[in-house]
């Protein structure tokens, strides 16, 4: 058998690799082009998708910014607590160059999120759903925070002609007008002033600009409140007053703080409370501490005001009328047991009858002082009059902030409804060298009124009145009170004396936050205190009676803590034109000449018009208002919201599984 040679072999074994080289590079070749040509396909799809997918988003987000449009501007729109509203139903989007995008369509929706009680502030959410005819779509959320009233230093519906902001006068938060903002002189503005109408006058330093033509933001309806009532009532802190309008208010409303756990300061939360005093018929004006010019002399006030004395080592507060008693005389002098200092000026000949000149001496001494009705400190005479009586060692000495008369012939403190075992376990633990332990007893005949949950489990910070009602006092929690009117019982609030907070707002602990509405005005009172007096002689020099217990401003001040809310009237002073005329040395406000000194006030102002608070630099207060930093991102609770609305933030929904009742019903859960 013949053989082909080996060489042969070789070379037709090389022919054949370069057969299947050939093959595989053409087939390599082919596979480019094609993947070429699948690619430039893909490309121009996956352009395509992507300028869809913009469309789309685009779309959302255009009808998430038309639906805080409609939020804003719509003042008759109300977000419900639960569901939503559809703002937009298959409507179209315009784009920059004014055509509408084809085949694209928005659903709008709205309701309420989080937290919808509003009681740590309310949000709202806007859901944006952009889709066509094939049933594809892209949804978008929109997050938004309430704007609420409490973050303006001051607000006022109406702004009354011939009422302006003058020299020596500052505002160092945001201020707003639903007409124009008028200003004389120079008063200076540390935030934005914005009206509807034109802010105008004078040459005012606008630290932070000026904004005329603003949009319009009405004061909440009564509706809008009636979560208030409701709230209180479940806490046990629904409360009916006494008497029918300022003049004649029978109900106090007086703050307390108290050191429960001994440590020295009042930052714990379960250190709040407050205590109601409702006065009988006919003594009222022991509610207000009218001035002393009112009946001339024949008025409470002698009983209501006096000067301090030591007593073994203990500063106590003798009434007017006391330093004509035997029991005061006969212990006047130094020594064990004896009230000091003593002088002729200390003795009134008839406590019954005192002389215009024995009043006059007794107003000259440091530290006078006038007390409202049923304050502690009127031992000599809350306790003379007690129900039942009591003997004459219960009444015959000075009075301290923690002694305490449960009931008199003038009125009583008015027990608390809910249950108080925990108020009284909580007690317990005060130390008698505490300055607090006095305020055991009050606790335990349920006088003090518990604000925090661990101590009133069904609070949320919500006090309600019926009526008119008087405040003061030392604010520790998160609280907002209503006095709304109720048939013939104003809805008003009477300031009768300083209402401050346990930590100084400056500190920025954000520990207390005070909200007060009235369905009418809030009143600062013209009254032996918040004025200041003479004796009744002639010629007498004005005095003040306020000796600013709180110690954190000077006296010769009103000193609030707190946001006010009138819903249809005014935040202004009693008898603003009238005694005393102010001077370069008495009754000074900033640099103006003012009869009762500065409305000191941290918080803000709301109400339906502005009133003057002092004329030609004669009397009333001055303004000095600042806003609490802590109103910039928190309030009071439940305090109403101005109706717009701020971006919190965004996020994108799947649209696979959107369901616009599934997704409201899951955001007013909290989840």
């Amino acid at each position: 058998m013949l053989r082909a040679p080996a060489f042969w072999l070789r070379r037709t074994s090389r022919r054949g690799s370069a057969l299947i080289l050939v093959l595989l590079l053409t087939v390599s070749l082919a596979a480019i082009a094609l993947s070429a040509i699948l690619l430039t396909g893909s490309s121009t799809i996956l352009t395509r998708s992507f300028d869809r997918e913009r469309d789309y988003r685009y779309a959302a987000e255009a009808g998430l910014a038309m639906g805080k449009s409609r939020l804003s501007k719509d003042t008759t729109l109300h977000l419900p607590d639960s569901g939503y509203v559809t703002l937009i139903s298959n409507g179209t989007i315009t784009g920059a160059d004014g055509q509408v995008i084809p085949s694209v369509r928005v659903n709008v929706y709205a309701g309420m999120s989080g937290n919808v009680t509003g009681e740590f502030g309310q949000y709202a959410s806007i859901v944006s759903e952009a889709f066509d005819s094939s049933g594809t779509r892209y949804v978008r959320r929109l997050e938004l925070a309430a704007e609420n009233f409490a973050r303006y230093a001051m607000f006022t519906n109406t702004f009354p002609t011939g009422l302006c902001y003058s020299t020596g006068e500052f505002i160092r938060g945001r201020a707003h007008s639903n007409q124009g903002w008028y200003s004389c002189g120079t008063p200076t503005y540390y935030d934005t002033v914005s009206a509807v109408g034109s802010v105008s006058g004078g040459t005012p330093n606008y630290q932070k600009g000026k904004i005329s033509g603003a949009p319009y933001i009405p004061i909440p309806p009564v509706s809008r409140l009636a979560s208030l009532q409701t709230n209180a009532a479940a806490a046990n802190l629904d409360i009916t007053a006494q008497g029918t309008n300022l003049s004649n208010v029978r109900t106090r409303i007086e703050f307390v703080a108290v050191d429960l756990d001994n440590d020295g300061d009042l930052n714990d939360a379960n250190e709040g409370f407050f205590r109601v005093y409702q006065a009988n018929s006919g003594y009222d004006d022991r509610v207000r501490v009218d001035p002393w010019t009112k009946n001339g002399q024949n008025i409470p006030n002698d009983s209501l005001c006096g000067d301090w004395h030591v007593q073994d080592g203990v500063s106590k507060f003798y009434p007017i009328f006391v330093h004509g008693e035997s029991w005061f005389k006969n212990n006047l002098g130094a020594g064990s047991g004896k009230i000091a200092p003593s002088s002729p000026t200390d003795i009134v000949s008839n406590s019954g009858n005192v002389t215009v000149n024995e009043r006059d001496a007794i107003m000259s001494h440091s530290g006078f002082r006038c007390y409202p009705a049923g304050d502690p400190h009127l031992v000599a005479s809350e306790r003379r009059n007690a129900l039942p009586a009591v003997s004459a060692s219960a009444w015959q000495k000075g009075g301290e902030d923690t002694t305490f008369t449960d009931s008199t012939v003038y009125g009583y403190w008015q027990r608390w409804g809910g249950d108080n075992s925990l108020v009284t376990a909580a007690f317990n633990g005060i130390d008698a060298a505490s300055p607090y332990y006095g305020y055991r007893a009050q606790a335990a005949n349920a006088r003090l009124w518990p604000l925090d949950r661990t101590l009133n489990p069904n609070s949320k910070g919500v006090i309600h009145v019926r009526g008119p009602v008087a405040l003061n006092g030392v604010l520790k929690g998160w609280v907002t009170l209503y006095a709304q009117t109720s048939g013939s019982a104003k809805g008003t609030i009477l300031l009768i004396d300083d209402l401050v907070y346990a930590q100084d707002p400056a500190s920025v602990l954000c520990a207390n936050l005070l909200g007060i509405i009235a369905d009418t005005s809030i009143m600062i009172a013209d009254n032996a205190i918040n004025s200041p007096q003479r004796s009744g002689k002639s010629g007498a020099t004005y005095r003040w009676t306020d000796g600013n217990d709180n110690g954190m401003l000077t006296a010769n001040n009103f000193v609030f803590h707190g946001v006010t809310m009138s819903r249809t009237g005014t935040v202004g002073v009693e008898n603003y034109d009238s005694h005393p005329e102010g001077s370069s040395t008495f009754g000074k406000c900033n640099t103006a000449s003012t009869g009762r000194g500065c409305i000191q006030q941290a918080g803000g102002v709301i109400e339906n018009y502005i009133s003057a608070t002092y004329s030609d630099n004669r009397d009333g207060f001055g303004e000095n208002r600042s806003v609490d930093q802590c109103l910039n991102s928190q309030s009071p609770p439940y305090f109403p919201t101005t109706g717009r609305y701020l971006n919190n933030r965004y996020s994108e929904i799947d649209p696979a599984r959107f369901n616009v009742n599934s997704l409201f019903n899951q955001l007013q859960s909290g989840n």
